[in-house]
């Protein structure tokens, strides 16, 4: 078992136990296959990418903004031209340095037997995690592994959700002791902040946790500031692993998750006898999950700040047996739109949300007005760079951008790649993590179908990247509801 001082902590030996449950399990699922496929398997061809000699190396895609176009060269498929597929959240920010010398925190977390252990040994391409399909870690325990991946230093956190292992409910003091050690371990002084959730589910289980654990980690502790992905595991009898997310990728969306990038895979172990269809599988699966990793962690600097809200939020959730749903109408903080300074309630897509539009701060010194909010959208002029710039780092500071998802929308442009690219060259800054990005078309065009779609994406995006928080925050509910037109801040 390696040693987690890397962390600065012991490691926590409840997480994962025995050696030998996955290994059996993988041999049955072969003989099952076999058995029921052997046919099929004799004829079916499965394309493997070719593997070069001394591949170039991997670097993390600058992409922050909200858009579902897959970096060139990535392993994973994504699927975004159906209407009915989930729209995509958008993608990490990164150093424009090739490799930086501080180690990325990825935090790996699913229920047990979600095959988090197996992920971690193909991401190192090692067995370093043990793994066992019925871990019976204490939650928010973990464990560390380091990696190095074309020269970028990683670290993964192999961590227990809610409701993890067989042993039912975890004493809450328990859990909060585990829950601030990890905080504290994703504090360590030699990485960059949190950079990626890694999100492991099995094909066969939908769960009302698999909902709680998703927004835990990406609301409540990384406040939807750093980008989430899935990995999809025990795909290893399925005809077409890939394809499986084109028939399934409907029903995350269904139950209100969204990814930034999926990958569909087996975590099987190579072993003598296995099929050389399985050792094919085996070896593409762990290309895609390395890939995965490298293209989109992203740099989000979390201080004591983070540490207590983070602490206090989730602290909620555990004692409340939170069901995921918001408690009261999310805040929109609005700057630049071109909405006069009134509060009001609005409705869209089946959820109520606070307004308040606000002017453009004096000072990066100001006190943001007194509203806590859940998303913060900053209008900017496409046109007016520096002016931009200066705006949005005062309304950043001023409403503590570092805790809240943001949204930039690019007036003057027709497409989110153009908005994505203008934030990427303009507005981005080290530690931001994630920014969600679109686009206002300009006003004198008279094509009203762009206009209508800029409204909904935007629609789409406030819906997936606001906070979903259990607390209810103060300030009062207001009695009255604005009749509403995203068309009003375009």
């Amino acid at each position: 078992m390696l040693n987690n001082g890397l962390c600065g902590y012991a490691s926590s030996p409840e997480v994962d136990s025995g050696s030998s449950s996955e290994r059996h399990y993988d041999q049955r699922n072969e003989a099952r296959y076999q058995a029921v496929h052997n046919p099929a398997v004799r004829s079916t061809r499965i394309t493997v990418p070719k593997r070069r000699q001394s591949p170039p190396p991997l670097l993390p895609k600058a992409s922050p903004s909200y858009h579902g176009t897959s970096p060139q060269g990535r392993s994973v498929v994504v699927s975004n031209e159906s209407g009915s597929l989930p729209p995509l959240p958008p993608k990490a920010s990164s150093s424009n340095h090739e490799t930086r010398p501080r180690q990325r925190n990825v935090v790996i977390f699913g229920e047990s037997g979600s095959g988090k252990s197996s992920v971690i040994n193909a991401i190192t391409q090692t067995q370093l995690a043990e793994t066992s399909s019925d871990a019976t870690g204490c939650t928010f325990s973990y464990q560390c592994y380091p990696v190095e991946i074309s020269g970028q230093r990683y670290v993964l956190f192999d961590t227990a959700g809610l409701n993890e292992g067989s042993t039912g409910a975890v004493p809450a003091a328990k859990a909060e002791k585990e829950l601030k050690r990890l905080l504290r371990g994703l504090m360590s002084p030699g990485s960059d902040g949190i950079g990626l959730l890694v999100y492991c589910v099995r094909s066969t289980r939908a769960r009302q946790a698999l909902i709680r654990n998703y927004d835990l980690f990406y609301s409540v502790i990384c406040r939807k500031k750093v980008p989430i992905v899935v990995v999809v595991t025990g795909l290893e009898n399925e005809t077409d692993m890939r394809g499986w997310w084109y028939a399934n990728a409907k029903e995350f969306k269904s139950r209100g998750m969204y990814f930034q990038d999926h990958a569909c895979v087996t975590t099987l172990h190579k072993h003598a006898g296995i099929s050389d269809v399985f050792t094919r599988r085996i070896a593409e699966s762990r290309e895609i999950v390395r890939n995965l990793v490298v293209n989109n962690c992203s740099e989000w600097a979390v201080d004591n700040t983070w540490f207590k809200q983070s602490f206090a939020d989730a602290q909620y959730v555990m004692r409340h047996n939170w069901n995921s749903e918001r408690s009261s109408p999310s805040t929109l903080i609005i700057c630049g739109s071109s909405l006069k300074e009134e509060e009001d309630l609005v409705r869209f897509g089946g959820e109520t949300y606070r307004v308040c539009p606000v002017s453009p701060p004096e000072s990066t010194s100001s006190a943001g007005g007194g509203h806590e909010g859940d998303l913060l959208i900053y209008y900017a002029h496409a046109d007016t760079l520096s002016v931009a710039r200066q705006t949005f780092r005062e309304f950043y500071t001023a409403y503590r951008g570092n805790m809240v998802p943001v949204v930039v929308v690019v007036k003057g442009l027709n497409d989110r790649k153009s908005a994505r690219q203008w934030v990427e060259r303009h507005i981005m800054h080290h530690g931001a993590g994630l920014l969600f990005s679109t686009f206002s078309p300009a006003g004198d065009l008279g094509d009203n179908s762009l206009r209508r779609q800029a409204e909904q994406d935007l629609q789409d995006l406030i819906k997936q990247s606001c906070l979903i928080r259990g607390v209810v925050k103060g300030g009062g509910v207001l009695k009255r509801f604005a009749r509403f037109k995203l068309l009003g801040w375009l």
